[in-house]
């Protein structure tokens, strides 16, 4: 498939038009769309995570620029953390 190179916004846009709204309104009849809604954006998370987490297998490469990429998604992976233990606190 190729769409030409997209910047982050334009994917971001075109991944809440696809895959439509997630969150649920008390409404069984809207909910139950919403959580399959839910379900594919979680399985593009799980992509997103797996190729964060190959790309941080490089951060220790002796070439730079495989050691650059490896150490930027490195790095991400535990801003993320970070980010997702303060909602965690939030949520409880």
């Amino acid at each position: 498939m190729n769409v030409g190179k997209m910047t982050s916004r334009e994917i971001c846009k075109l991944l809440e038009i696809v895959v439509g709204n997630t969150e649920p309104v008390a409404d069984s009849a809207i909910d139950t769309e919403r959580e399959e809604n839910l379900k594919t954006l979680i399985d593009i998370g799980d992509w997103v995570l797996d190729g964060l987490l190959y790309s941080a297998e490089h951060r220790k490469d002796p070439y730079y620029s495989s050691k650059s990429v490896g150490e930027r998604a490195y790095a991400t992976m535990l801003e993320w953390k970070d980010w997702l233990a303060t909602k965690e606190e939030e949520l409880a």
